[in-house]
């Protein structure tokens, strides 16, 4: 869910929730049905033909990165985060532009103080028959996320939800939460049949049902024929676990796969000449290093805001992004979708590519060059621990060693410390063992404040204790930040959160953005009709068919 920290089709309804018309407490969200089929195309609602016909046999395998699926308890998730393959809805989806949409809820209206009114679609069944109605939401999204630490990023208590009639529900956060639309389309928040084992046998109203799962090797849906919207074209969908990025990218060129979610940077050129298709989605994720402000000896260097402000200054973003990613990403210096924050997103100014004004910077701190050229003070080495890093240390491969060298230019060294997935490094988070951590996060709703609440934020959000006990920056971005959970207004919203941002990255520089990273995906040829979608988890699989060729 941050995607990964922490973590969507409205068929039959194309009226666009643009988050800039939220402007008044009072305002209702009402969204017209104008077609019979979910808009497709550019705007990436899962939208098909509807002409077209299902095809009998068409069977696809996906080649995915790691299995994290969770097994027990409230946020058990089988089918649906890391990989989502459409089995179970959400009430909103979020569009590749995020936008925000309707699925299960075919509109929704807030009424004033803090209650937010969903109408269900009619007609829609799970796939055990049972009917959607307004006490099935009830049970297994609201008061299951209840359930959960904070009750999540929607603020869900016991008796947030309160059943209206067979299809309208209403939810009353336990704190005032104007983003509640916005928030729902995380795939953490999708609806179940009632009974639902959701760990071993997950029951939804998706495009496909579930059919088998051996953990750590594949996860198999199949077509749902009495879906509520169009039918989906595949008959049949495999993923398959590649944790390692270079075996998903052979699984593709031997043929055992038709997609791969993540190719690396450095496989697009030859996916490319080998005749594969390569496609990208426009930026949704970011890597960054995270700076261990708050942490005791030996791990308490970067206290020193001096030491932070040369490590910005150190990195040539550029040529990261030009030769490292090979032009797969773009220098953003941010850690939220440039396009979410809308006409403010040049609010964070980020810090240019300078390491003689680091030199300096580390001079006039009183860091001078020890006799192997790192540098020195009171005794203590310039040295810091990189923990590499959120999503496995695979996928930030070759970026530690070129930070290495960058930073070695300027009198700092660099140990790089690699953990092979998300529960091993988020471990060493918990017991404060490190000065740098570096992260690949995805903002995978559509509330733009959700990454900074989500991991730096003390207001009593439900914020995560872990990261705020290492990286919070403290009481002026808390105080900036507040407002932006209550504010109704979506544009003053953007403009609350963007200031945040400055004070986090530029002013006290907790966060050092490198870049900003687009999803891509290969495929072959023959797979047709897919969306890219910046948040892996949003992914639409209903569109997609297998057709002639290579």
């Amino acid at each position: 869910m941050r995607d990964e920290h922490f973590r969507i089709r409205a068929t039959g309804a194309l009226g666009r929730f643009q988050l800039s018309h939220l402007r008044k407490i009072g305002f209702v969200l009402v969204f017209s049905l104008v077609a019979a089929a979910c808009g497709g195309g550019d705007d990436g609602g899962g939208g098909t033909d509807q002409a077209a016909q299902p095809a009998v046999n068409q069977v696809l395998t996906v080649g995915a990165g790691e299995d994290q699926f969770v097994r027990e308890g409230t946020s058990a998730n089988l089918g649906v985060q890391p990989v989502n393959a459409n089995i179970a809805e959400t009430l909103t989806y979020l569009t590749p532009n995020y936008e925000v949409r309707p699925m299960l809820a075919e509109r929704w209206e807030f009424r004033a103080p803090n209650t937010w009114r969903f109408f269900l679609r009619p007609n829609v069944r799970f796939h055990d028959g049972s009917p959607l109605n307004a006490q099935a939401v009830k049970t297994t999204l609201f008061d299951r996320v209840a359930q959960q630490r904070g009750g999540g990023t929607i603020k869900a208590g016991p008796n947030s939800a309160v059943v209206v009639n067979d299809l309208t529900i209403d939810f009353t956060p336990t704190a005032p939460n104007y983003r509640v639309p916005e928030q729902v389309v995380h795939p953490s928040n999708v609806v179940y049949a009632p009974g639902t084992d959701t760990g071993n046998k997950p029951v939804g109203t998706g495009p496909f049902k579930f059919v088998e799962y051996a953990p750590k090797e594949r996860l198999v849906v199949e077509r749902n024929s009495d879906y509520w919207g169009e039918e989906a074209k595949l008959s049949r969908i495999t993923y398959r676990f590649f944790p390692d990025a270079n075996a998903r990218r052979l699984a593709l060129e031997a043929g055992d796969v038709d997609v791969v979610l993540g190719v690396s940077g450095p496989d697009v050129k030859g996916l490319k000449s080998r005749g594969f298709e390569v496609m990208n989605s426009p930026v949704g994720s970011y890597q960054a290093i995270y700076a261990n402000i708050l942490g005791g000896p030996p791990h308490d260097l970067l206290k020193e805001v001096a030491v932070r402000d040369a490590i910005n200054l150190a990195i040539d973003r550029r040529q990261l992004v030009e030769g490292v990613l090979e032009g797969q990403a773009t220098a953003d210096q941010t850690m939220i979708p440039p396009q979410a924050l809308g006409r403010y997103r040049n609010k964070i100014t980020g810090t240019p590519f300078d390491q003689n004004r680091a030199r300096s910077v580390l001079d006039a701190a009183g860091w001078r060059p020890g006799a192997d050229g790192i540098r020195e003070k009171n005794g203590r080495k310039l040295t810091l621990q990189l923990i590499s890093g959120f999503g496995g240390a695979e996928v930030h491969k070759p970026v530690p060693t070129y930070l290495q060298s960058e930073l070695r230019k300027v009198g700092i060294g660099i140990d790089i410390v690699e953990r092979p997935d998300s529960a091993s490094y988020q471990s060493l988070i918990d017991s404060g063992s490190g000065d740098l951590f570096l992260e690949r996060g995805s903002q995978n709703d559509a509330n733009v404040g959700f990454l900074p609440t989500l991991l730096f934020y003390t207001g009593g959000s439900g914020a995560s204790a872990q990261y705020t006990k290492l990286f919070a920056p403290g009481p002026r971005f808390d105080e900036i930040l507040t407002p932006a959970v209550t504010e109704p207004d979506a544009d003053k919203t953007q403009s609350i959160v963007a200031d945040a941002m400055h004070q986090l990255i530029d002013v006290d520089k907790v966060v050092i953005p490198l870049a900003g990273l687009f999803q891509m995906y290969g495929m072959k040829k023959t797979v047709q009709g897919f969306t890219p979608h910046p948040s892996t988890i949003s992914l639409r699989w209903d569109t997609v068919s297998v057709g002639t060729g290579r």
